[in-house]
Parts: C-alpha cells; structure tokens; sequence
C-alpha cells in the first residue's frame, strides 16, 4: 500500500513542477499588485481629465475651461517635480539604477522626441506670445498654463533622453505611480490636440461645402467667414494665422505619442533585471554604416518627391473649383500607384522572409509587445474609414471615374496596411544573423604575447598538415567551401534585398504620413462619402478614425527603420 501511494505521488505532475522560492512568488505578486495600483491611478487621472476636456468642448461655459487648466496645471507642476527629483537622485544614489534595458529609447526615437519637442515649444510660444498681447482675454491661467507646459516638454525630453533605458530598483510603487501619471498626462495633451486639429479641420471643410454650394452669393460667403473668424473670441488661433496651427499640429501630436510609448517602456521595465552586457543590436547599427541601399533611396525619394509635388497641387487645386476635379485624380493616382508599388515590396519581403530561415526571438520584450500592439491597434482606424468608403461608394450611382478611383485606393488601403503588418511585425521578432556578433566584439584584454606566438605556431601546423592531404580530400574540403561561399554570397545578397525594402518602404511612409498630417482630407474633397453619409456624420468618422491612421504611418516608419538597422 506504502509503494503504491509512493508511486502515485511520484507520477504525479503536479508533484514534477520546479518549487517556487516564497520569497520570488512574493515579489512576483507584489510586482502584479504595484502595476494594478499604477494602473488605477492612471485610468482615474485620464478619465477625470477627459470628463472635463468633454466639459470644455461641449459647453461655451469659462468654468470649464477655468477648472480644466487648472487640473492640467497641477498635474504637470506635480509630473516635472518628479522628474527633477528622480534625475537628482538617480545622479547621486548609484543603487537606483543597476540595470538598463539596452533595447528601449533607440537613438532614433529619441531624436525623433527632440525635433517633435521643438515643434511643441513653437507652438506653446505662440500660445504665450498671443495672450500676452491680447489685454482682454489676459488672465492667471491662460498665461500660467502654456507656460508651465513649455517647462513640462523641457523637462521631460531631458528626462526621457537620459532615464529611458533605466530599470528602476528603487521605491518601485512610486515610480511606477509617476510614471503612469506622466503616461496619462500625454494622452491628455495629446487629446486636446487631436480634438483641437479635428474642430479646426471640420470648420474649415464645412466653410469648403457651404462656400462650394452657394458660389454666386459671394458676399453671403465673405460675412459667413467674418462671422466665423469673430466667433473664436479669446482663442489664441484668432490672433495668429490659422494655417500657422495646421503645419505645428503634428509636431504636438507626435511628440505626446512618442513620449507615451518612452514612458511605457519604462513603466514595464521598473523592477525589471536585465544582463547590461548581453548583446541587443538595436538602433542605428552596421546596417546604416555599411552598405546604403541606393535602389531604395532612390525609389523613395521618388515617391517623396512626387507625392509633396502631388500634395503642393491637391493645395492649389481645392482653392479653385475648376481645377480641383484634375488635382483630385492626379492625386488618387499617385495614391493608387503608390500604394501598389509598396504592396508588391510587402509581397516580396515576405516571400524573402520564408526563403532565409531564421530563428525567432519568443522571449519578453517589452519594445517589442507595444510595437506589435500599437500597429495593430493603429490600423483599425484605417480599417475603418475605409470599410465606410466603400460602402458608400458600391451603392453610389452612377458610379463614375471618381467612384472607382475612390473604391481601388480604399481596397489599396486595406491591403497595403494587412501586408505591412505582417512584413514588419515577422521582422521584428527575427533574430539578427549570427556573423552580426562579429561587428560588437566584446571587450577583452589585450592577448599576451606568449598567446600570439601559440596560435601563430598552430597556423603553421595547419598549414603543413594542409598540404599533406590527398586530392580527393582536398577536393571535397574546396566543394564545401564553395558552398559556403556560395551560401553567405546569398545571404548577403538576401541582406542587401531587404535593406531596399525597409529604406524604401520607409520613405514611403514618411510622405504617406506628412500628406494627412498637414491638411490633406482627400476623402472629404470629392464630396461623395459627404453626400452618402451627410457632412455631420462623415466628419465624426474622419476625426475618430484619421488620427490613428496618421499616428501608423509614423509608427510603421520608426518601425522599419529599426528593421533596417538591424538588417
């Protein structure tokens, strides 16, 4: 009976699994309980935040106003006291930080927050430099608010540059409660924005329409734009030109968006224990050193070229009704040839991923995980805009050139976007290749001489032992090193093939994301979609689902060019 139970307990699997230390499940579990904490503290600051934005945007009440920037005000004084504080303390307590995720904050993202922050700040100074002027409109927060926000991007580009890749070891709670509070404070900034850019946008397009349906009353249309201009009050966009706002809206936009991702990581990466001395080849490597692509550069600059050329036009062309039909299908074509030209990049790239096996990397990352998601989160505004642009255009009748040209990019869309998610997101689970290693040698010490003298003597010694061999040895050592031969020449060819793709495919999706981020409602101008679904219902489509399909042109791009340089 005693050997039967024995047996039973040892053929047991739950009796097979690894114990787990008390002292490691603890921490695991107060690691869960500290995120879920941060977590909270996040979601209520958002929503409080969003609660009164709606407040702001929904009722013509100062209150609202009033109390919304004062929220915002606070919570940034709060956010940069923090961050000065933790760069100080980081600087003078050596323990804080022990290890440092080599992976996150790449060279090229934080550049990317340097240029962005720069926008930002010309745009908060407009801010000031208006409400300054503007004695009717000056009070204490309308001139404390821009510029605590100037202070805030200072601060927190400076912050992000040099505690990106931190793993924090230290106070893990707080931090971890900080830095989602930043994380949310972005998000609502970057709320603002977007909803400020879509109102702008909206107005300026149903100005377009009502100036478009009534063009023999002009006078009628001179007093509408007065009236519109003088209804803005205090606005801060009424004393500077609007179209001033429309070139630095982007720059807002992105900026919050890259500073949310930075701050993610480093929210996932508080506690974290990484080997600093592992290799991690991230960020502009011996890809970009090495061998420069020129069939994708040149092809790229063609298509930026081209497309600003196109968008320079389509700008023209919406001034003046008689050449707006022209600009209209000069553009959808450049779209439609444009968008064919990057699929069969995709297709190829694919196709080039299944010939050269390589190992994929399933290990966390946390980089990575939100690369993935916010790619694929990010296409289903394209999705979905899309998805209602052909609808509308299969039931509208009669189905003209502009139709068809508006039903082919709409499915291009969809297509191009499905395609280069799986081509990017392939490529960023796959390992580099192994002769990589060789361009970040490790550092050793010096070799002795005694060293030199040993392995200078064995290379003697396989040299003679070489020459000792007999032909059909010989032989068959040649035919294997041909095949090597031949093997890496494939390789490298392979290598090269995709350093087009992603430079290309880069540059692609530079001019894919500058068109929409400055103005470009190409959908809008046609007016079909507007008369299928009516103005009100088609704007609340465009401003829900657009930011999110030019926030994933910048994020695919970052993203290829990561790829590149790891190519």
């Amino acid at each position: 009976m005693e050997d039967t139970l024995e047996l039973n307990t040892t053929d047991d699997p739950l009796q097979n699994r690894t114990p787990v230390i008390p002292e490691e499940e603890e921490k695991r579990d107060w690691k869960k309980g500290s995120r879920l904490l941060s977590g909270l503290v996040g979601c209520n600051v958002l929503f409080f935040s969003c609660a009164l934005l709606t407040c702001v945007f929904t009722e013509d009440v100062d209150i609202f106003e009033k109390d919304f920037f004062i929220f915002l005000t606070l919570m940034m004084v709060l956010c940069i006291s923090w961050m000065l504080f933790q760069m100080f303390f980081t600087w003078r307590n050596k323990n804080a930080v022990l290890y440092k995720d080599c992976q996150a904050g790449p060279i090229w993202m934080r550049a990317g927050i340097i240029l962005f922050g720069i926008g930002s700040l010309i745009m908060t100074s407009l801010k000031i430099a208006y409400t300054a002027e503007s004695t009717d409109c000056i009070t204490p927060m309308k001139i404390t608010q821009p510029v605590i926000q100037a202070l805030f991007v200072i601060v927190q580009t400076c912050f992000l540059w040099i505690s990106c890749k931190h793993c924090v070891q230290i106070h893990l709670i707080t931090t971890r409660c900080f830095l989602m509070m930043l994380l949310m404070v972005n998000l609502t900034i970057w709320i603002i924005t977007v909803t400020e850019e879509s109102r702008h946008h909206t107005t300026e397009l149903e100005l377009f329409f009502r100036r478009k349906a009534s063009e023999t009353n002009s006078t009628e249309n001179n007093k509408g734009g007065d009236e519109d201009e003088n209804s803005c009050g205090c606005s801060y966009k009424c004393g500077i030109n609007k179209r001033v706002f429309l070139y630095l809206y982007p720059f807002n936009v992105e900026y919050n968006l890259f500073a949310a991702a930075m701050i993610y990581i480093m929210w996932k990466n508080v506690g974290r224990k990484i080997d600093e001395n592992a290799f991690f080849h991230h960020g502009l490597g011996p890809g970009v050193r090495k061998h420069i692509p020129l069939l994708g550069l040149f092809s790229g600059l063609a298509i930026v070229i081209t497309g600003l050329v196109m968008f320079i036009l389509y700008e023209v062309g919406r001034e003046n009704a008689q050449k707006l039909w022209v600009s209209l299908t000069a553009f959808y074509f450049f779209h439609l040839i444009s968008l064919s030209l990057m699929c069969l990049a995709n297709v190829v790239g694919i196709v080039i991923f299944q010939l050269d096996k390589r190992n994929m990397c399933n290990q966390k990352n946390p980089s990575r995980t939100l690369d993935t998601v916010l790619l694929v989160l990010a296409t289903l505004g394209q999705y979905g805009i899309s998805y209602y642009s052909i609808i509308a255009m299969a039931f509208t009748v009669p189905f003209g050139l502009m139709c068809g040209l508006t039903f082919s990019y709409s499915v291009l869309m969809i297509i191009q976007h499905s395609l280069q998610n799986a081509f990017i997101i392939e490529g960023l689970h796959r390992l580099p290749p192994a002769n990589l290693l060789k361009d970040h040698p490790k550092k050793t010490s010096p070799m002795p001489v005694e060293q030199h003298d040993s392995l200078r003597r064995i290379s003697v010694q396989e040299d003679e032992n070489r020459l000792s061999l007999t032909s059909p040895q010989r032989n068959r050592r040649l035919s294997r090193r041909e095949t090597l031969a031949r093997n890496i020449k494939s390789h490298l060819k392979k290598r090269k093939t995709m350093k087009d793709f992603y430079l290309f495919l880069f540059l692609c999706n530079i001019i894919f994301w500058i068109m929409p981020a400055f103005g470009a409602r190409i959908r809008f101008d046609t007016g079909l979609e507007v008369h299928f679904y009516g103005f009100s219902m088609w704007a609340i489509i465009t401003n829900i689902c657009l930011p999110f399909g030019i926030f994933y042109r910048m994020h695919a791009a970052a993203s290829l060019l990561e790829l590149y340089s790891m190519a």
